[in-house]
């Protein structure tokens, strides 16, 4: 029988749904049976005819104890699960009418049948050949339950039946269960335990700041090896900068841990070193704080002569060092300077200087260059010339002079001339030649004697040679 309710199927002749407890109605024919006042002619069951059927009544419901039909079982609640049954003497079959089975005849024959009476427990027997109605929800469609007027619109529910897995026996989750039990509780025992460092290696212990010694012995003590590698550092000898492994890590034994230890930074010797390679060298000691100054010095330029603090000595990464760097000596640019300033110049440069004299046409006396030239690098001590000035035009003027003054006669174009006297100052023409304003007067011997001239005043020019000789007077 379908509940029209949630449409589950409950046995034939049951009076509540046994899914949603609703009453049910009956709507077949049982055992040809009429069920009175209302026939179906479309029951299977036949019609049930009520008359035959005696007055059942149960005890404590709707008879007392005394009103139980004779030969029934009386309900006794003394006993000892708190009910207790009369038994029905199976041999002593009851008349029709009393309480148990009632007669009925299912093919109309003529010939009766005895039935046991189940009305009450909600099932009655089928009649043999009824085939009931397929379900409508056992494949897996839905069912719209007819609208009731009046009333809101019922909302589309969809039935389908139970999961296979719902309707077996629940043996089978028992066993997932208890598998799933088992399995936790091997996770949990197998965390515990490496929690406890008993299996999957060993924590590696932070060891970073220790001394050298303690930390090796810290590691080994846990089963690994130990290899050491020096850092330049500012902190104290042997201790532990850093770590590879970290700290924290799991592993297994015998890892080898690296441990970077510091070691105090110290002055290299640089000493014969160029500038750059010592350069290089300080930056690999870590050392930052450089000051280079240069001294003069025969060694190749550029050479390191000294180191302050010495080579060897400690020192901390920011701490000044003083580099002494060779400088070459350097010939002075001492042009324009007088002679005895020139001289000075080369002496404080390192030089023995000494004069030379060029004729130029550069103020006389003063210095022109030198020898080496300025700017050139050589060793101190050595000789270095320098250059003065020295006027052609002077020197030649003072050659007219000194030979107009003592020569007392010159001879021009063959005729002698006593010089009187020079009148004018003399000038340089340039080609080692002078000019000069003298008062001459021609004299001749005649018979033995010294004729002179009347005086004429008339201008000389000398020429001279590289040697300072008279080439002509004109």
């Amino acid at each position: 029988m379908i509940c029209p309710k949630c449409s589950f199927e409950n046995i034939p002749g049951a009076k509540f749904c046994s899914e949603c407890g609703s009453p049910l109605t009956d709507s077949g024919k049982i055992a040809g049976l009429s069920v009175e006042p209302e026939k179906h002619a479309d029951s299977p069951r036949g019609d049930l005819d009520t008359s035959k059927i005696p007055d059942i009544r149960i005890p404590g419901v709707n008879a007392d104890e005394t009103d139980a039909p004779v030969g029934q079982g009386v309900l006794d609640q003394s006993g000892e699960d708190g009910f207790d049954f009369d038994p029905i003497d199976d041999e002593e079959e009851p008349e029709y009418g009393d309480w148990g089975p009632y007669a009925y005849d299912p093919d109309s024959d003529g010939t009766t049948k005895r039935i046991q009476d189940t009305r009450g427990i909600d099932e009655f027997l089928v009649e043999p050949g009824y085939t009931p109605p397929a379900p409508a929800w056992k494949t897996g469609d839905t069912m719209e339950m007819p609208k009731v007027e009046g009333g809101a619109t019922p909302q589309k529910k969809e039935f389908k039946a139970p999961g296979a897995e719902k309707k077996r026996g629940g043996k089978g989750r028992f066993v997932i269960i208890g598998l799933i039990v088992v399995l936790v509780a091997c996770a949990a025992a197998a965390g515990i335990t490496y929690s406890m460092e008993l299996w999957g290696g060993k924590t590696v212990p932070n060891v970073e700041g220790m001394q050298k010694q303690q930390a090796i012995d810290e590691l080994e003590a846990l089963g690994f090896t130990v290899r050491t590698t020096e850092v330049k550092s500012d902190d104290a000898a042997d201790t532990v900068l850093l770590m590879d492994p970290n700290a924290g890590s799991r592993m297994e034994e015998g890892t080898e841990i690296v441990l970077h230890l510091a070691v105090n930074r110290a002055v290299p010797s640089v000493v014969g070193m160029t500038q750059e390679e010592a350069a290089g060298a300080f930056e690999a000691e870590g050392l930052e704080n450089i000051e280079y100054v240069t001294e003069k010095s025969n060694e190749a330029e550029g050479t390191v002569l000294s180191v302050d603090p010495e080579a060897g000595a400690k020192a901390l990464s920011n701490q000044k060092i003083t580099v002494t760097v060779a400088e070459a000596y350097i010939v002075p640019d001492v042009a324009g300077m007088s002679e005895s300033e020139a001289l000075a110049a080369l002496a404080d440069a390192g030089y023995s200087g000494y004069s030379t004299y060029v004729y130029a046409e550069n103020p006389e006396g003063t210095a022109i260059g030198t020898d080496p030239e300025a700017g050139s690098k050589i060793a101190s001590g050595t000789d270095v010339g320098v250059m003065i000035a020295k006027s052609r035009a002077n020197e030649v003027i003072a050659l007219t002079n000194d030979y107009l003054g003592s020569a007392g006669t010159v001879t021009i174009g063959g005729t002698t001339y006593e010089i009187v006297s020079v009148d004018g100052s003399t000038t340089y023409k340039g080609d080692n030649t002078t000019e000069t304003s003298v008062t001459v007067r021609a004299m001749t011997t005649l018979d033995g004697e010294t004729v002179y001239g009347s005086s004429k005043q008339r201008t000389i020019t000398i020429v001279w040679s590289s040697e300072n000789t008279v080439e002509s007077v004109s």
